[in-house]
């Protein structure tokens, strides 16, 4: 098992190792004894800086037979990946810290069904440009690729990806899909924000600061960005694929995520954590199966 999926320093976030974990504990005990409102504001900063993962070795071909286009959601560039040039349109979206490529094992069981295929890097994530990131810029950028493709038939998203997927879904009312698929997908921001907290050692008062500033930047309370909040607004059908050993988004938020959208089905597996069902020939059979029903 890769080293950064072990839950040894409390719950796992994606891209940090236990060895980064450890550093930034050191980092922030010294922080909030100096001031926890400095601390607060380091760890958002922090909260909305992804790491950038490498394309696999495996992935690079698959990319090398897109066409990349450069695209612009308001002030924020992003690139998407095409494979076809005609409806109907699959989109995916990846989760905090990856990319498009990591979908690459979809894009043959996709176009071998009749599908053309969009693949997003969200901004400052994959060949997007950018340092920084978050649910809304996710957002911004699945939505401006429905509004220039549409219709689109479905749309794939993963963890964060799923989450601004719903967030499309509740707050727009034009260019929605036919059918979704979310991965891994947590039930709410709240519980991602206090995972964060947790891995930092974060005490009381600097938690208290960083939910604020969280509220201050959004808009709303992590706790307000929800699938019970979204799922109102789905009247589509959904297929949700959890894994019961996903150690980012257990399987109760899976849980809780089929039980909320109306007309869900959920897809259960075991043994690939928190993204490794994207690499799963039997779940991408089901993922395709789902979309040409």
């Amino acid at each position: 098992m890769d080293e950064r999926r072990k839950p040894i320093l409390g719950r796992v976030v994606p891209g940090v190792s236990p060895a980064m974990q450890r550093r930034l504990r050191r980092f922030f005990a010294m922080l909030q004894g100096i001031s926890p409102t400095l601390a607060a504001w380091v760890a958002l900063r922090l909260f909305l800086t992804p790491a950038r993962r490498r394309i696999e070795a495996g992935d690079a071909p698959v990319l090398a037979e897109a066409r990349r286009r450069h695209l612009r959601a308001g002030p924020h560039r992003f690139v998407a990946w095409q494979w076809g040039e005609q409806a109907p349109w699959v989109v995916l979206l990846h989760g905090w810290g990856s990319h498009a490529a990591r979908f690459s094992n979809f894009i043959a069981p996709l176009r071998a069904a009749g599908f053309s295929v969009i693949g997003i890097d969200a901004p400052a994530h994959g060949h997007s440009p950018g340092s920084r990131s978050d649910l809304l810029k996710f957002r911004d950028s699945l939505a401006e690729v429905l509004r220039t493709h549409s219709p689109v038939h479905a749309v794939v998203g993963h963890s964060l990806g799923g989450g601004a997927l719903l967030t499309v879904l509740a707050e727009t009312r034009e260019h929605h899909p036919e059918k979704i698929c979310l991965f891994g997908v947590p039930s709410d921001m709240d519980y991602i924000l206090e995972s964060f907290a947790m891995m930092l050692s974060l005490r009381d008062p600097a938690r208290t600061r960083l939910r604020q500033r969280f509220e201050k930047k959004f808009g709303r309370s992590a706790k307000a960005i929800s699938v019970t909040a979204a799922a109102p607004s789905v009247r589509i059908p959904v297929l949700v694929v959890h894994d019961d050993d996903d150690n980012v988004a257990p399987i109760a938020q899976g849980l809780a995520v089929a039980a909320a959208l109306p007309g869900a089905t959920l897809w259960r597996t075991r043994g690939f954590g928190h993204s490794g069902a994207l690499r799963d020939p039997a779940t991408i059979e089901r993922v395709v199966e789902f979309l040409r029903s």
